[in-house]
C-alpha cells in the first residue's frame, strides 16, 4: 500500500517497485479512467470503491502480490483495506510510506499534466505528518518503510527496503 500526498511521486515508485516486487499495480487514477473517462473525475466513492475491491480480489485470488496506488492519507481509509476478508489467512500488508518534502510535492505536481489544486496537496501533507492519520506500524503493517524519492539515494532507499521485506517474507 502506497501511501502519500498528490505529487509525491506514488505513481513513479510504483512503477518502480512493481517488477521487483512481480505485483500488479491497481491505481484510484487508472480505476478513475476506466470508469468516468478520465483519472481526475471524482465519481461516488461507492462505485470506485466496488471496482477497487473487486481488483484487489481477483488479484489476490490469483495469488499475485498488489500494490495499491493512490493517497491513502487517512487512517480510516487503510483500515478499511486491511481488514476487508481477502479470504487469505496470513495477509501482508506493507506500507510504502513516500515522504517527498511539500515543496518537491508542489513542484512535481506543477509540472504534471494532470495537476492537483496545491491545498490539497498541503492538506493531505499536513495529515500524513500528524496524529491520528500518520502511518504507523501498528496499524497492522508487517512492515512499514519510508521512502523519499527527492533523495539522490532513492535506490539504496528501495533496496534497504526490499530487504527488509525479504527478512520479514523467512520468518
Amino acid at each position: 500500500m502506497l501511501i502519500g500526498p498528490p505529487g509525491s511521486g506514488k505513481s513513479t515508485i510504483a512503477s518502480t517497485l512493481a517488477p521487483l516486487l512481480r505485483a500488479q499495480v491497481i491505481s484510484n487514477d487508472a480505476l478513475r479512467k476506466q470508469l468516468w473517462g478520465k483519472e481526475n473525475v471524482q465519481g461516488p466513492w461507492a462505485v470506485l470503491e466496488h471496482l477497487l475491491h473487486e481488483a484487489i480480489d481477483s488479484a489476490v485470488a490469483a495469488g499475485d502480490n498488489v500494490l495499491l496506488d493512490a493517497t491513502h492519507a487517512q487512517l480510516s481509509w487503510r483500515q478499511r483495506l486491511m481488514h476487508r476478508n481477502l479470504g487469505t489467512p496470513h495477509m501482508q500488508w506493507i506500507g510504502w510510506w513516500i515522504q517527498t518534502p511539500l515543496d518537491q510535492c508542489l513542484a512535481w505536481n506543477r509540472s504534471r499534466q494532470r495537476s492537483v489544486p496545491e491545498a490539497l496537496i498541503r492538506a493531505m501533507h499536513i495529515r500524513l505528518t500528524t496524529p491520528p492519520d500518520r502511518p504507523d506500524a501498528s496499524e497492522g503493517f508487517t512492515s512499514l518503510i519510508h521512502l523519499n524519492p527527492a533523495d539522490s539515494h532513492l535506490k539504496d532507499q528501495i533496496h534497504g527496503a526490499l530487504q527488509t521485506i525479504r527478512r520479514h517474507e523467512e520468518r
